[in-house]
């Protein structure tokens, strides 16, 4: 049975022949119609990319500062009740908060310095 596709036919042997006369205003439509939708797909993936680098770059910065506050806090408190001497609440601040400061400094540099490298959106500034 010969099934006959338009623009073009299945021949006997099982070939598609087009017969579409050139510059067919359909496929050419259609064409650009995908190559459209390519396109919206391309900068819908790379919005959502986008969205997801913001939102770790948000929650690191919250959790390095939580951290840096639930220390201080914990000093003060400690004082303040009267659980810590004033000595090793010092050397608790002097051991502890250059580690926090320098941890947050490092991650928040991958993130907004080195981590520019994955940054999805790189490629769009540099164009």
């Amino acid at each position: 049975m010969i099934r006959r596709n338009r623009p073009g036919e299945l021949t006997d042997d099982g070939t598609w022949v087009d017969r579409s006369p050139p510059g067919n205003r359909e496929l050419i439509a259609r064409g650009r119609e995908l190559e459209l939708r390519e396109r919206q797909a391309e900068l819908e993936a790379k919005k959502a990319a986008r969205r997801h680098y913001l939102r770790m770059q948000k929650w690191v910065l919250i959790g390095v500062g939580a951290l840096i506050l639930l220390t201080v806090l914990a000093l003060v408190v400690g004082l303040w009740v009267g659980a810590l001497s004033p000595s090793i609440a010092t050397e608790l601040a002097r051991t502890m908060l250059p580690i926090l400061l320098g941890a947050a400094a490092t991650i928040v540099g991958a993130f907004f310095g080195a981590g520019a490298n994955i940054n999805p959106n790189r490629f769009d500034r540099d164009q």
